[in-house]
């Protein structure tokens, strides 16, 4: 089995070699923080709206 810091050199010196790889892993994190702020919008969204009853007794909703 590899050791891990002669895993993560030739990882690395691979992303500087070929500038489309170091592209391509920045476009893969960008895809995974905008799924994961997507799930967190959704999640808020489908909450239900609490509105406290001194503030909103006669509310009816949006």
């Amino acid at each position: 089995m590899a050791d891990l810091g002669t895993a993560l050199h030739e990882f690395f010196a691979s992303l500087l070699a070929d500038p489309l790889y170091l592209l391509l892993l920045m476009g893969l994190v960008a895809l995974v923080l905008v799924a994961v702020i997507a799930i967190h919008i959704h999640r808020i969204h489908s909450q239900e709206i609490f509105v406290h009853q001194a503030w909103g007794a006669n509310w009816k909703g949006r």
